[in-house]
């Protein structure tokens, strides 16, 4: 500490990547050779292609960077966790729950849906009642049109 300020010496890590990879232009000229690579950068490190190309200075087109993850066969594992939770349910502790209050506006949308409602009239109904929707605002009619057609084939299945 140098006249209250803390100051960073050398030997002090920059940051909390624990690795750096150097690459050299001419060798990432084939994204198609460099399986190794390229499954490191996109797997691994979790890069986007759009972040590929900038990391490679566009010697990699994003093109030949998607051909190549299709011919290596280069895939993510999939997440457990869907990045958006249904309507109905919420993810607790990494498993997927019922949420009574949102089954039970549910049961309300397919309640109304089979008196012969429109799901502009459904979504209307919610709104004018305050029921917030997954995300704490107005109801859509494309929301109610999504959880009729889902909860019908759930019931179909």
């Amino acid at each position: 500490m140098k006249n209250g300020r803390a100051t960073q010496t050398l030997d002090e890590p920059l940051s909390d990547v624990s690795y750096v990879s150097v690459f050299t232009t001419h060798f990432l000229n084939a994204p198609a050779k460099n399986y190794g690579i390229l499954r490191k950068l996109y797997i691994d490190l979790g890069l986007s292609l759009r972040d590929i190309v900038e990391l490679t200075e566009s010697a990699w087109p994003k093109t030949s960077i998607l051909e190549a993850i299709k011919e290596g066969q280069i895939t993510r594992p999939k997440s457990l966790e869907p990045l958006r939770q249904k309507y109905g349910v919420r993810l607790v502790r990494g498993k997927l729950i019922s949420h009574e209050k949102e089954q039970s506006v549910i049961k309300l949308i397919l309640k109304l849906s089979g008196e012969g409602k429109s799901q502009r009239q459904i979504a209307k109904h919610l709104n004018d009642k305050n029921i917030k929707s997954k995300a704490g605002g107005q109801w859509d009619r494309s929301v109610v049109a999504a959880i009729i057609k889902r909860e019908s084939r759930e019931e179909q299945a």
